[in-house]
């Protein structure tokens, strides 16, 4: 999980309004009806279960860009429903605070399994699926391990992209789960004897080449169907291009459109960003994160 792009949603809590059943709509202000939307679903799951209870205005002070795999979505649900849960448990003055309860609202449950986890621990999520020939060695199926704090990632993205989306990603979709993954072997012994033991070693170069490998492996499930590991040409372009600069840990989120690159900390980012600068304005991309660091979880209101 990385700490930028990210949520902030506040409000205030001394006003009458606060836990009383009077019905208002705590988003009436905010200008982007795609996050107003989504923010009215968990309200009303909510309120469903907590008789009406009603809250001051809310405002949307940061917001990610949707839609480009990084989680946003299960991000600003759960947000919205730790920060509703965490005002209900202040008003009635409940002593103990289970921040696992708060992403019930959220209705991200049954398919935001990381998304879920990176919320409330943060660092690197270990996700090995439902089964796994190596499970004996991790006690749960999701966790989270250590991330170096100064170990940065640069993320960036097309500035217009339309992608697969609807039935048509779905068909993709269909079409590469009819065969079971032939790398998953190799990708979960990654994760065991190279990925994890480097990142908490610190040993970046070891570490970063394990987590683009395991990107690539990951994304030649729907080479089938794509005719790459990539999903695009463009994004092929940009792995490429950090390769032969001797970059290692690269890859794209989720299966696009964003691309991600490793690097040891803020300074090199900001050089791999000037370095950079002219392609990115010349093709159209920008840059979703120039540092992002390993999210670091509170739940305060």
């Amino acid at each position: 999980m990385v700490d930028k792009p990210s949520v902030c949603l506040t409000v205030r809590t001394d006003r009458e309004m606060l836990g009383s059943a009077e019905s208002i709509d705590p988003c009436a202000t905010w200008e982007d009806p795609y996050w107003k939307e989504r923010f009215h679903k968990v309200y009303a799951n909510f309120q469903s279960r907590n008789n009406g209870f009603a809250i001051n205005p809310v405002e949307l002070k940061l917001r990610p860009t949707a839609h480009i795999g990084l989680g946003s979505g299960t991000q600003f649900a759960c947000a919205a429903s730790a920060l509703l849960n965490s005002l209900h448990n202040r008003t009635q003055a409940c002593e103990t605070r289970e921040p696992q309860r708060w992403t019930i609202d959220s209705g991200r449950g049954l398919r935001s399994h990381i998304g879920l986890h990176g919320f409330l621990h943060g660092q690197l999520v270990v996700d090995l699926g439902h089964s796994s020939e190596l499970s004996h060695n991790f006690p749960e199926r999701t966790r989270s391990h250590y991330f170096p704090e100064d170990w940065r990632v640069l993320l960036l993205h097309e500035a217009i992209y339309q992608g697969d989306s609807g039935a048509n990603e779905q068909a993709i979709f269909d079409h590469c789960s009819k065969r079971e993954n032939p790398n998953r072997k190799q990708m979960l012994e990654l994760i065991q004897e190279q990925i994890l033991p480097a990142v908490s070693s610190r040993n970046f170069q070891e570490a970063t080449r394990g987590i683009g490998l395991y990107g690539e492996l990951a994304g030649s499930v729907f080479s089938p169907a794509l005719g790459d590991a990539y999903r695009t040409p463009r994004i092929r372009f940009w792995i490429d291009r950090f390769r032969s600069m001797g970059l290692t840990g690269v890859g794209q989120s989720s299966w696009g459109p964003v691309v991600f690159v490793m690097v040891q900390d803020s300074n090199e980012a900001s050089w791999l960003l000037e370095k950079i600068r002219p392609e990115l304005h010349q093709g159209g991309w920008i840059c979703a994160s120039s540092a992002a660091g390993p999210a670091r979880v509170e739940f305060e209101v």
